[in-house]
């Protein structure tokens, strides 16, 4: 087990300099703890593996993210499903905010005896309702075996039935 207080890539010569170095081997006539204080040495992995991966994925356009996932993939990373999940975000958001707008307009339009309180109030408890939904079924697909674009997806669907119902009842 290697630990150290900080880590540095030196770019010149593609090295990482470790500083408070501490390695520990574990073998059969006992532990081996080997300290430094400074220590130059080369890593088998690249700069941008260090960074965290949910990060990066958020980052991306559609073609990296899509190369990132095969790469991923690839290293057979068991992670697939969290970027899966932030790539199918990327096509559902347009949907979202047209659904979103849809329920809006059609609960502004509702003619309510206390005034426009209420139908704020109902807009608002709708709209945190959508980010709960989104917000677990994006976690079930990163945690469980559900399909990522199924979780995605459902909330979309589910709210998209609601603004229809709502719009079709909606005063004109």
């Amino acid at each position: 087990k290697i630990t150290a207080n900080r880590i540095k890539w030196n770019e010149k010569d593609s090295t990482y300099t470790m500083f408070n170095y501490q390695k520990r081997t574990v073998g059969l006539n006992g532990d081996i703890l080997e300290k430094a204080e400074k220590r130059d040495t080369v890593f088998n992995f690249d700069l941008e593996d260090l960074t965290p991966v949910v990060y990066i994925a958020e980052t991306l356009t559609l073609t990296e993210l899509t190369k990132f996932i095969e790469k991923e993939k690839a290293r057979g990373n068991g992670n697939i499903d969290t970027y899966l999940v932030v790539l199918y975000r990327k096509y559902s958001l347009p949907v979202t905010a047209f659904i979103l707008t849809i329920i809006a307009v059609s609960v502004s339009s509702m003619k309510r005896r206390g005034g426009m309180g209420v139908n704020l109030a109902i807009g608002i408890v709708i709209a945190f309702t959508f980010i709960f939904f989104d917000k677990i079924f994006g976690t079930m697909a990163e945690k469980s075996s559900i399909s990522p674009f199924v979780a995605v997806w459902f909330p979309n669907v589910v709210f998209g039935i609601l603004a229809f119902y709502l719009l079709r009842n909606a005063k004109r």
